[in-house]
């Protein structure tokens, strides 16, 4: 959870003004929404380790803050999996992005689900015709309050059964490859949630799968709620057990 920037990504910076907007908003919104439960899984083979990355049409099951543009002094992120440009400021100026985002098979859980972990089992057959032989639980992210559709996601490392290989089954994604973590972060950091973007640098340090998923049973998996502190014309986004983490969703420095 400490990790900050990844190559030319910085994974807390955000527009000052649209944080500000942000908060306004939910203040006069009065109450979070509730988050649904979601899961995306991140697919693994080596060697060397690889990632199963889709390229698709934005879609939720985060609405997180995404990565500031360390190329682009001055501007913010992007809104579709929801960043601070509220008013869509960023997109409009030909910064943003035309509507794909680089992601991992992933939705909303559905009442038929036995629990969130087969919602992301779900999710990979939907979407790549795989079946999943082994998952682990990586990490656990929460949408920020000022955002108006909340999801509680649960983020899975997994790796597949033998015999079957990932494919684009659904209309949605448009690409699909198996890259490396580090590379996959440095050339689409800027197109990816914040969650999956963090969970690829957190995978770089690793060189084989039994290395992840070892790593796997270790980890806190508390829930990991980003909030936005603004300090002397600055906007940063702090996480949980962090220096200046607000105590509440409506507290400004």
């Amino acid at each position: 959870m400490s990790i900050q920037r990844f190559g030319k990504w910085d994974f807390r910076a955000v527009d000052s003004a649209s944080a500000a907007r942000a908060l306004d908003r939910l203040k006069a919104q009065g109450a979070p929404a509730e988050p649904e439960r979601a899961a995306v899984v991140v697919l693994l083979r080596e060697a060397p380790l690889r990632v199963f990355l889709l390229r698709h049409a934005a879609k939720e099951p985060f609405g997180l803050p995404a990565i500031g543009r360390a190329d682009l002094p001055g501007t913010t992120a992007r809104e579709r999996w929801a960043h601070l440009d509220v008013d869509g400021s960023y997109e409009r100026s030909g910064h943003g992005p035309k509507g794909s985002l680089y992601g991992f098979p992933g939705g909303r859980h559905k009442p038929d689900d036995p629990d969130v972990a087969m919602t992301g089992v779900r999710a990979v057959e939907e979407e790549t015709g795989a079946m999943v032989a082994l998952q682990r639980a990586w990490a656990r992210w929460v949408t920020p309050e000022y955002e108006p559709v909340r999801f509680d996601t649960w983020i899975y490392v997994a790796t597949l059964a033998e015999g079957f290989q990932p494919r684009i089954r659904v209309r949605e994604p448009e690409y699909a490859t198996w890259i490396g973590p580090e590379q996959a972060v440095c050339q689409y950091g800027g197109e990816m949630s914040m969650p999956e973007a963090t969970t690829l640098a957190e995978l770089s340090r690793y060189s084989t799968v039994g290395e992840v998923f070892a790593a796997a049973e270790q980890r806190e998996m508390s829930p990991i709620l980003p909030r936005v502190t603004l300090r002397e014309g600055e906007a940063r986004l702090v996480l949980p057990g962090e220096e200046h983490y607000p105590a509440g969703a409506l507290a400004r420095a």
